[in-house]
């Protein structure tokens, strides 16, 4: 990570005015103190938008949290499409494109690099949402206005709900679960063995074809065991966050669960979220810093191991 990046004992005052707050109102307070208390690296941005950086001891794990915060209204940003050959990193593409941050964004098709749930930019519908992802997919991500300024996070269940619920929108994508909405914690502490048999299916069929990249889930293991997450989501202050939580590196970044990741959106006063692709997808890059996070997909806990995603948000 550049020397840009200044490191700080605690975050500026007003987050951990925000934190503290919420360490009191919740049960795992402990948690939430480690959260206010550890060591962030925090680079100042453009605009000013923020990038911050901290390991932190919390549910009995270390957690590996990556976040860039910014104010919507100073920047333009967008859920970009790049399917098949046009895929590309996040850092690849933010730099192709110009972009001050660019973060993996939705579910896909792993060999072929497509969306494997609903996305629709302007009335073109680039992508629907595959039976096999329900488990998981109950909402929506999209721009109200074509600058990206207006970012709206809802409920939606129904894939025949889905033009109704973003008849507003200029882009929307679909995803989930949904972690936090007017800013309470919408997902179970713990989501128990639901196993989904059209998944169970999947993930045995790709076995036999030779996957080494697990595409498909139980509830019980995406919800309830730790992986690299990503999410994003907003406040009521007219900020949008980018949030990528590392995993699978013990001691290092464990990872988290569903419901951790949503615990940790609403620690960062996020008052609306929504969980994206996670696992070997799972990355975060701005201009200034390069990738702030730790990519999994060459099992180094370093910053190049990057996968190749079809779409991306991309903030300008």
């Amino acid at each position: 990570m550049k020397n840009v990046i200044i490191y700080v004992i605690a975050v500026f005052c007003a987050l951990t005015m925000t934190l503290s707050l919420s360490a009191q109102n919740n049960d795992n307070a402990s948690d939430s103190l480690a959260f206010v208390n550890a060591s962030w690296k925090i680079a100042e941005l453009d605009n000013g938008a923020q990038a911050m950086y901290a390991q932190v001891n919390m549910f009995n794990s270390v957690q590996s949290i990556s976040v860039v915060k910014y104010p919507a209204k100073k920047f333009k940003s967008e859920i970009l499409h790049r399917p098949g050959d046009t895929a590309g990193t996040p850092s690849g593409i933010g730099g192709e494109t110009g972009a001050q941050f660019a973060m993996n964004a939705g579910y896909f098709h792993v060999k072929e690099r497509i969306p494997s749930v609903y996305f629709r930019v302007g009335k073109e519908v680039l992508g629907h949402t595959d039976p096999t992802e329900l488990y998981r997919v109950d909402g929506i991500v999209g721009f109200k206005d074509a600058k990206g300024r207006k970012m709206v996070i809802r409920h939606c269940h129904d894939t025949l709900a889905y033009e109704s619920a973003s008849k507003d929108m200029k882009s929307v994508m679909a995803s989930g679960p949904l972690l936090v909405l007017e800013g309470d914690i919408v997902v179970p502490v713990l989501m128990g063995d639901k196993a989904d048999g059209d998944n169970v299916a999947a993930m045995e069929a790709e076995a036999k074809q030779g996957s080494k990249i697990r595409t498909h889930y139980t509830s019980a293991q995406f919800y309830d065991r730790r992986h690299p997450r990503t999410a994003v989501g907003t406040d009521d202050s007219g900020n949008i966050y980018l949030v990528v939580i590392d995993g699978r590196f013990k001691g290092q970044a464990d990872g988290a669960t569903i419901f951790e990741t949503a615990f940790i959106c609403h620690l960062l006063g996020m008052t609306d979220a929504i969980n994206l692709d996670g696992g070997g997808s799972s990355a975060l890059w701005t201009k200034e810093t390069g990738v702030i996070s730790h990519p999994r997909d060459n099992r180094k806990f370093d910053h190049e191991g990057e996968r190749t995603v079809p779409n991306l948000i991309v903030v300008y």
